[in-house]
């Protein structure tokens, strides 16, 4: 099912059935969901949503799944974020983390206060980046700024949310990087092309991966990836993403 979307608009995902409504007309439907332990899904897209990504997502949670999109939509709806929240998930963006957007700084509190609460944070890609920024990391360009796409062997090491060692070839398109790791953070994966591929904090529940575990083929289209069949890439990326989405459970 594809959707559109308008500024007046909340679309969300709870138990694999989608439910829209108008915010001006919908605040019952939207306290209510305030109210229900939910995966907060909060997609930084500047050009296009990653809906796809986001439809298989909330496929996988056997709980409800919210979507935002605060810097083509707003910031309203990243007022669902309270107590009941049980988790949450920052996407990609071709926004640079330095460019300290007004609509990051909504995202950055939300995840600094879930964290200091044990509500679990995993960022991707550019929310991999934020969580650098924001907990006392450097970032920048780790090509002489050249952005580079493609798949790439990472191998992640053994933890309590993902068990045993493991390797495989994982999805990317980015310039910019963790080029220093926050204090109280280590890093859990690396490969041959980024050092500091996936970080973890050592004192609170958060986590980033500089690759695409969310990746579908719609990310491969939408972003030319040069890679002909990323089948090994999505088993992989999704096997470590759907452990995080469960464990929320």
């Amino acid at each position: 099912m594809k959707l559109s979307f308008n500024e007046t608009k909340l679309y969300t995902i709870t138990y694999q059935k989608y439910a829209t409504f108008n915010l001006d007309e919908g605040q019952n439907k939207l306290s209510k969901m305030k109210t229900e332990k939910h995966l907060m899904v909060i997609d930084p897209a500047v050009v296009k949503p990653a809906i796809e990504s986001f439809n298989r997502i909330a496929n996988v949670a056997p709980y409800p799944v919210t979507y935002h999109l605060p810097a083509l939509y707003g910031t309203k709806s990243l007022s669902m974020y309270n107590s009941n929240v049980r988790g949450i998930i920052v996407l990609g963006s071709a926004a640079s983390v330095n460019d300290d957007n007004k609509w990051q700084q909504n995202i950055s509190d939300i995840m600094i206060d879930a964290s200091a609460q044990g509500i679990a944070v995993l960022g991707l890609c550019y929310g991999h980046q934020l969580i650098g920024h924001i907990y006392g990391g450097k970032v920048g360009p780790l090509w002489s700024g050249e952005k580079k796409q493609g798949e790439r062997v990472v191998h992640v090491k053994k933890s309590g949310l993902w068990g045993a060692p493991s390797s495989g070839p994982l999805l990317y398109s980015h310039q910019d990087g963790i080029t220093k790791v926050p204090p109280d953070f280590e890093v859990i994966a690396e490969s041959d092309l980024v050092s500091a591929d996936a970080i973890a904090s050592k004192t609170e529940p958060v986590w980033g991966f500089q690759t695409h575990l969310e990746a579908t083929q719609a990310f491969v289209d939408n972003h030319n990836l040069p890679v002909k069949d990323a089948t090994t890439s999505f088993r992989f990326g999704h096997a470590i993403l759907d452990k995080f989405i469960m464990s929320l459970e």
